[in-house]
């Protein structure tokens, strides 16, 4: 159970990032009216994040540096939960210095974007376009649906005619859900084909990193 929760927190870790601050982090409650917040707010007003090549370039690099840090986090955090359990004055001491990991990884993030060049805006609105089109893309393949509508054409093809104009209509739904994870019809109305287009280009990079991040929070990275 443990492990699927850091898995989940993994995914939602390696997407993006808070608000930024002098560490990459703020205090749970407080609303930040300073600078940063309101440019988020004016980003947020201009419409969707625009990804460019050079910035989705500098996002590959951030996440192939966060998947170090998230990699040495786990490993740090390993076996808290039972130091929980134990509830012994040690236990709760060693609790205390593995929960340092934890306040490290707001600096490591923000070293990670500052190497990059990117901002904390940056970082959210290209994770939020990658994650629609990577997990378009991904749910595409795992669904088999190209393979499915290849299966169902070819079953048509044998029918007698009437037959096959009962089966018209399910292998025209079939081939309309192939299309979409495809062309990303609704992927594009809601960030544009600019943004889609450049997120495409590194689709082989940017699944890579989502494939090794699994690894990670599920302890089968080598």
């Amino acid at each position: 159970m443990r492990k699927a929760l850091w898995v989940l927190a993994g995914l939602l870790a390696f997407s993006g990032c808070k608000k930024d601050g002098a560490a990459g982090s703020e205090a749970p409650g407080v609303e930040d009216a300073g600078p940063a917040a309101q440019a988020a707010e004016e980003a947020a007003a201009a419409g969707p994040y625009r990804v460019t090549p050079e910035k989705l370039t500098a996002y590959v690099a951030y996440q192939r540096k966060m998947l170090e840090v998230y990699g040495s986090q786990v490993k740090g955090l390993q076996g808290l939960g039972a130091l929980v359990d134990a509830g012994t004055p040690e236990a709760m001491a060693e609790l205390r210095a593995g929960l340092k990991v934890v306040e490290a990884k707001a600096k490591a993030e923000a070293e990670a974007r500052a190497e990059a060049g990117l901002s904390v805006t940056d970082v959210n609105g290209i994770a939020e376009v990658v994650t629609a089109v990577i997990g378009q893309r991904q749910l595409g393949r795992t669904l088999q649906y190209e393979e499915e509508l290849h299966k169902l054409e070819q079953l048509q093809e044998k029918l007698p005619p009437e037959q096959r104009t009962e089966l018209a209509a399910q292998v025209a739904s079939m081939r309309a859900q192939v299309e979409s994870f495809q062309k990303l019809a609704d992927v594009r109305r809601q960030f544009g084909d600019a943004s889609v287009d450049a997120v495409l280009t590194r689709e082989e990079d940017l699944l890579k990193n989502y494939q090794e991040m699994i690894r990670v929070f599920t302890g089968t990275r080598r």
